[in-house]
């Protein structure tokens, strides 16, 4: 897929290779594990102003931990699950027009994110930091999923609210 770059594009936040050895600027605040398909671990690290999510998983073939990292604006935190409950609202009740795929892209301190409907969830897209797994040099944005399952059976959506409660009061 081809996408079109609009948005000014941040430099990369250095990467993050093992949960359990973290660098000295970062400190977790959360964790969560993801049982939908297959077993994957979600970690919440705050570093100064920016929220890094480790998803790791066991390489099946190797035996050994993979680490993937997306990096947002620290207060993403408090902007998703609002923007989320926005995304979810009916038309008739203020919400997108019927069939929207995707939120309008805001502002979240200097970063433009959005929430897209997934197959079986939603994504957060930062459309101002490149894909860690991007293939090849061409843009392509952040983006990371989550299942309905993860988000509201596994209780992911009430810890990431609240985390962004504890953002507001300026606890984390």
């Amino acid at each position: 897929m081809t996408y079109i770059q609009e948005y000014s594009v941040a430099a990369s936040l250095p990467s993050i290779t093992d949960h359990n050895y973290l660098p000295c600027d970062a400190t977790e605040i959360g964790r969560l594990m993801d049982t939908t398909e297959r077993e994957k671990l979600y970690v919440l690290i705050k570093r100064n102003q920016y929220l890094s999510i480790l998803a790791v998983f066991r390489n099946l073939k190797t035996n050994k931990y993979c680490c993937t990292q997306y990096d947002f604006p620290l207060k993403v935190l408090s902007w998703f699950p609002k923007a989320l409950e926005e995304f979810q609202k009916a038309p008739a009740e203020g919400g997108l027009h019927a069939g929207a795929m995707s939120s309008v892209d805001e502002d979240v301190d200097g970063e433009m994110l959005c929430v897209q409907a997934a197959t079986q969830g939603y994504y957060i897209v930062n459309w101002s930091r490149q894909s860690p797994i991007a293939v090849t040099t061409a843009y392509k944005p952040t983006e990371i999923s989550f299942s309905y399952h993860f988000l509201y059976d596994l209780g992911f959506l009430e810890l990431w609210k609240d985390l962004g409660e504890k953002y507001e009061r300026g606890e984390i």
